[in-house]
């Protein structure tokens, strides 16, 4: 094993992996490990410390040798969306599926021991050390987190790239395409990911195994085409996540003119955004979400993936093609994170405010207080207006109405827009068409989508009805699917959907109905928070009567070992449909126990004990300082310190 020099202040250490050294007078920063075994050589070279380890990816043969370096002074960034598969890989191998395991994906060549990580590696960020800055690129497709590193060095731009591409415009490993079980979607990540490295236009990139690639882009060129083949075999996306059906439905699908001022996406992203456009250079988005059906992870691959990860799409289409030089504002239809997932991104970019209902912006800005819901995105969203039910607002000239459509969610809008004559709905989650014979088995039939989980009572869905038999849209621009022309008898059709569901939904279930089909009747806020030794720990306990009858409702936290409360119930009465709150205290110890801890509440009604109904999530931070990860600006503040 010996150093190659790259360029002036640029070695590779050959190892198990292709060992990068970047080197500033006499310390270095090193993308990736391998063994360990390039601490030997970098005296060679006028190294006597190695600042930092910049991590592509998770996989064994790129960081067995890292808690050996990290012992000699090296701190470790890793990328965000693989922290976990570093300092938390333990409980992953305690959790990981083996019997009836339907997870494909290549977690199975995660680290036996946890590494400690003094920061992450953000999705689009940057990374500064000494006179250099790394880009951050995404880089799905060998693993879910990969990512490249991009940076200006000896004049010239290159780029790390892990196991993206192997020289010569090939795959590094095929089995590595395979995520759930008969799929490839893999294909569709490394094509999405080849195609972002492209516009980067790199000199050079330097792959973790293989040659040097000095011509980049023919040979991103040579993997696009053979990706499109495998694509069109057909047989190889069998699974109900794939992406593709061919070899056309691997690339980022065309924007449709719906008219003159309105554009989708077409029902082949994983959730429809809308862009409405101004005419001269501006644009408004409803909804952002996942590129594609088969970014949206869940079910039996999703043990190894902790968040769901955005990767930016459709951007250039707008910027080339329709002239859109500002995207305004984004108004997301609720809190799904496979509709959110892209706005921060937007945000950080392009400046673009976001716009949302009351409803749906409490919890989009505090996600971590609302994590209790599914699908909750886990970064916070920043709102720069909060909109009211039935408010009307003017955007370039387009007039706009938001109402509260609590229907597949709690947490959700449904926003009318006046464009090019029509007036259009956007309607999220709710509405959808379906040929079962609901109403008539020869055509597609309204529905309301139903999630308990996403906090249902009965009289939310009437309220849908209410709205869409109120406003009287021509068309709905759905979350998913088809676009849904809209006239007097299917809004009729769709009203009497509504009341046969509420009907069959009574007929389960006892009375008070919605006290037996109200999953959140009761809710313990924040859900997830870190907190310091020694310090009290404020929860709200968020209730509804849904008994219809006036009744004391009442809460006492139940605190975990070594932690303590007073022990005191508290009560509030509440009016039949009445909500209410009952702030609540615990004290957390001051060991620190990296172990996220679960604190509940018994919650009693008119004096009755119901159980230990709420919990919520805490951790325990040592020093006062928050669990949470170091965000790569104040990892760059502390490097430029030292």
């Amino acid at each position: 094993m010996t150093l190659i020099r790259r360029s002036e202040n640029l070695w590779q250490f050959q190892d198990t992996c292709n060992v990068y050294i970047l080197k500033s007078g006499a310390s270095c920063l090193l993308i990736d490990t391998g063994s360990g075994a390039v601490m030997d050589h970098l005296s060679e070279i006028g190294v006597e410390r190695v600042d930092w380890v910049l991590h592509t990816h998770h996989h064994r043969d790129q960081c067995w040798g890292t808690p050996a370096i990290q012992k000699a002074g090296a701190r470790i960034a890793v990328p965000e969306f693989e922290r976990h598969l570093f300092d938390d890989v333990e409980t992953y191998w305690q959790s990981r599926a083996v019997y009836y395991n339907m997870n494909n994906s290549n977690t199975f060549f995660s680290l036996a021991a946890n590494v400690d990580v003094n920061a992450v590696l953000e999705d689009y960020g940057s990374f500064a050390w000494k006179d250099y800055t790394f880009s951050i690129l995404p880089a799905k497709g060998h693993t879910y987190g990969m990512i490249c590193l991009i940076s200006v060095i000896d004049g010239e731009k290159v780029a790390f790239t892990g196991d993206l591409i192997a020289s010569g415009g090939l795959l590094y490993q095929l089995h590595a395409m395979e995520f759930g079980y008969g799929d490839l979607l893999g294909v569709e990540f490394t094509m999405q990911s080849i195609l972002a490295l492209k516009k980067e236009k790199v000199a050079v990139a330097y792959p973790s195994h293989g040659a040097t690639l000095t011509e980049v882009e023919a040979d991103i060129v040579r993997l696009e085409g053979r990706l499109e083949a495998l694509a069109g075999l057909g047989g190889l996306g069998t699974s109900a996540r794939s992406g593709f059906k061919d070899s056309q439905t691997i690339r980022e699908s065309k924007l449709e003119s719906i008219s003159e001022h309105l554009l989708w996406a077409g029902p082949y992203t994983c959730s429809n955004f809308y862009v409405v456009l101004s005419g001269d250079g501006h644009a408004m988005i409803i909804d952002y979400g996942l590129a594609s059906l088969a970014h949206d992870h869940f079910g039996v691959d999703h043990d190894g993936m902790r968040l769901l990860r955005f990767v930016a799409h459709h951007l250039d289409q707008l910027r080339e093609h329709y002239g859109v030089s500002s995207i305004e504002v984004a108004f997301p239809t609720h809190i799904h994170d496979d509709h959110i997932a892209g706005i921060p991104y937007l945000q950080r970019h392009f400046g673009t405010q976001c716009w949302a209902l009351d409803k749906v912006a409490e919890v989009i800005t505090e996600p971590a207080t609302w994590a209790s819901v599914p699908c909750c995105f886990h970064k916070p969203i920043e709102v720069q207006r909060v909109l009211r039910d039935g408010e009307h607002f003017v955007w370039r000239g387009f007039d706009f109405e938001v109402y509260y459509a609590p229907g597949q969610a709690e947490h959700h809008a449904l926003l009318i827009g006046h464009i090019d004559g029509n007036r259009i709905a956007f309607g999220g989650d709710n509405l959808f068409l379906v040929k079962n014979g609901i109403e008539n088995a020869e055509r597609e039939s309204p529905y309301q989508t139903t999630v308990m989980r996403n906090s249902f009572q009965l009289e939310m869905h009437h309220l849908c009805a209410s709205v869409l038999a109120n406003t009287k849209p021509d068309l709905i621009c759905p979350g998913h699917g088809n676009l849904i022309s809209m006239d007097a008898p299917r809004i009729a059709e769709y009203v009497n959907y509504i009341k046969r569901k509420e009907e069959a939904f009574r007929a389960v279930v006892g009375e008070p109905a919605d006290h037996f089909i109200d999953l959140f009747w009761a809710r313990m806020l924040p859900y997830i928070s870190d907190v310091a030794g020694g310090s009290n720990v404020t929860y709200t306990i968020k209730v509804r009567n849904n008994l219809e009858r006036r009744a004391v409702y009442g809460a006492r936290i139940l605190p975990t070992s070594g932690w303590s409360s007073d022990g005191e119930v508290r009560t509030i009465s509440l009016e039949p449909s009445g909500n209410g709150e009952i702030i609540l205290e615990v004290r957390a110890p001051y060991e620190r126990d990296p172990r996220r801890k679960v604190v509940t509440a018994e919650i009693l009604i008119d004096g009755v004990s119901q159980g230990p109904l709420c919990e919520a999530l805490v951790s325990v931070a040592s020093h006062g300082v928050p669990a949470d990860v170091l965000s790569t600006a104040s990892a760059s503040r502390e490097t430029a310190a030292a």
